[in-house]
C-alpha cells in the first residue's frame, strides 16, 4: 500500500496523544502517585492536569504552519523525517521529567511533541501530491482512520505499560519510552521506504515574505476564510464535547472510569471504521460542498440524544450514528482547503487549517473545568451550538455554490 508508511506515522502521533491520558491524570491528580507535593490544592492540579493535556494541542498549533511551509520549500520526506527525530527527544524528555519529577521539564516537552505532530499537514500535503481530485477525500479518510486507530489504542497502551507487571522496571515513564523507540522505527521506515512527493521544480529556498503572502491570501480569500472559521467553530465544539464528557457521562448515567474508557474506544473504533470503509461510498457520489453542511446537521441531530438517554446500552448504539457524520468533516474539509489553494501553498494552507482545529481544541481545557463541574451538560449543549453555528457559516458563505460536482461522473 503506497502510504502505508505515511499512515503508520498518524497512527504513532495519535497514539502519543493518547497514551499520556491515563498517566498524566495518575501523576497530577493521584495522590499517592503525584509528582506535585502534598500541599498542591485539587484545583491547582486540575489546571495542570488541563495544561499537561493543552500543550500538545498548543504545540500542534504553532508547528503546522511553520513546518506547512517548511514542507513546501525542502521537501514533503526532508521536513518529515525531521518531525520524527523531534519526537523522539520530545518522548525522551517527558520519560526523565516523569523519573525526576519535574512537571515543567515535562510540559516542556509535551509542547514539543505536540509541534512535531503537527507533521499531519505534510502527511495531508503529500496525499494531494500523490492523489487525483477524484482521490483525495478518500485518501483523507485513510489519515482519519489512523488517527483514529491510535487514538483508540493510546489510552489502553498507555495505561498498561504504566502496570507495575508490564512495566519493565520504568514504571509511569515506561509508554513514553516506547512512543520514542517507535517514532525511531518509523523514522528507518520512511527512511527506507517514502519517496519525496513534492516535485523538484517546486523545490526552493524558504521565501518567508511569500508565507506571510499565502497566510493573507489564506484570511482574505472568503472561501478558504469560511472554512477556516467553519472548521473552528467545529472544533471548538467537538473538542469541548470529547475533553468534558467524562464529566456528563459521570453525573447522568453514573459511569465509571473503566466505562468512560471503553466510551472513548467504542467511539474511536467507530470513527476509524467510517473514516476506512464507510464514507466511501459517500464521497464517491457526493462533493465535499454537499456533504460537510450535511455532517454538520446531522451531528446537530444525533447529539441531543445523548441529554434523553438513561442507559448505558442506548448509548453505546447511537454513538455509530455520531461516529458516522463525524468521520465525514475531517476529509470533506481537507478537501475543500487543498481545492481552493495553489499546489505551491498545499502545505503551508493544510498547516494553518490544522492549527486553527488544534486551536480550539486546546485552549477550552484551561478555562472550561468550573463551568462543566457547575453544569454538566454543557459538553452536550455546547457541541449541538458549535455544530448549528458552524452550518450556519458554511451556508453563508458557500450560498453561491448552486451545483455539487460528484467525484465520479
Amino acid at each position: 500500500m503506497r502510504f502505508l508508511p505515511l499512515l503508520i506515522t498518524v497512527f504513532i502521533d495519535s497514539l502519543g496523544f493518547g497514551l499520556a491520558f491515563p498517566i498524566f491524570s495518575a501523576l497530577i491528580m493521584n495522590p499517592e502517585l503525584s509528582i506535585l507535593s502534598e500541599q498542591t490544592s485539587l484545583s491547582l492540579r486540575g489546571w495542570i492536569f488541563g495544561l499537561l493535556i493543552s500543550s500538545f494541542c498548543i504545540g500542534q498549533f504553532f508547528g503546522g504552519p511553520v513546518l506547512g511551509v517548511l514542507s513546501d520549500r525542502k521537501g514533503r520526506k526532508k521536513i518529515l523525517l525531521v518531525t520524527l527525530l523531534l519526537a523522539v527527544v520530545a518522548y525522551s524528555l517527558i520519560g526523565v521529567g516523569v523519573l525526576v519529577k519535574n512537571v515543567w521539564l515535562i510540559l516542556g516537552a509535551r509542547f514539543i511533541s505536540g509541534w512535531a505532530a503537527a507533521n499531519w499537514s505534510i502527511a495531508q500535503s503529500i496525499i494531494v501530491d500523490r492523489s487525483s481530485d477524484e482521490e483525495k477525500a478518500k485518501n483523507f479518510g485513510l489519515l482519519g482512520m489512523a488517527w483514529g486507530t491510535g487514538f483508540i489504542i493510546g489510552p489502553f497502551l498507555g495505561g498498561k505499560l504504566s502496570d507495575p507487571q508490564f512495566s519493565l522496571g520504568g514504571g509511569l515513564a515506561t509508554p513514553f519510552w516506547v512512543a520514542g523507540w517507535l517514532c525511531l522505527i518509523n523514522f528507518i521506515l520512511l527512511l527506507w521506504r517514502l519517496e519525496e512527493s513534492l516535485p523538484k521544480n517546486l523545490l526552493a529556498k524558504i521565501n518567508w515574505a511569500a508565507g506571510f503572502e499565502h497566510l493573507k491570501k489564506a484570511f482574505t480569500t472568503p472561501k478558504l476564510r469560511g472554512i477556516f472559521t467553519v472548521m473552528f467553530i467545529f472544533s471548538l465544539g467537538w473538542g469541548f464535547f470529547t475533553e468534558f464528557c467524562p464529566v456528563f457521562l459521570i453525573e447522568h448515567l453514573g459511569l465509571e472510569l473503566g466505562e468512560i474508557a471503553n466510551f472513548f474506544a467504542w467511539v474511536g473504533l467507530w470513527i476509524a471504521i467510517c473514516q476506512g470503509m464507510l464514507i466511501r461510498p459517500f464521497l464517491n457520489r457526493f462533493a465535499p460542498q454537499v456533504l460537510l453542511p450535511c455532517a454538520l446537521f446531522g451531528m446537530a441531530l444525533v447529539l441531543p440524544w445523548m441529554l434523553l438517554i438513561h442507559e448505558v446500552w442506548m448509548l453505546f448504539a447511537m454513538l455509530p450514528f455520531l461516529a458516522l457524520f463525524e468521520s465525514m468533516i475531517f476529509p470533506t474539509a481537507s478537501t475543500l482547503v487543498s481545492n481552493s489553494s495553489s499546489k505551491e501553498a498545499q502545505g503551508e494552507v493544510l498547516g494553518i487549517h490544522n492549527s486553527i482545529q488544534w486551536a480550539a481544541i486546546g485552549f477550552t481545557p484551561l478555562f472550561s473545568g468550573s463551568a462543566v463541574a457547575l453544569f454538566p451538560h454543557l459538553p452536550i449543549t455546547v457541541a449541538i451550538v458549535a455544530m448549528l453555528g458552524a452550518l450556519a457559516v458554511f451556508l453563508k458563505v458557500f450560498k453561491k455554490t448552486k451545483e455539487a460536482i460528484p467525484y465520479n461522473k
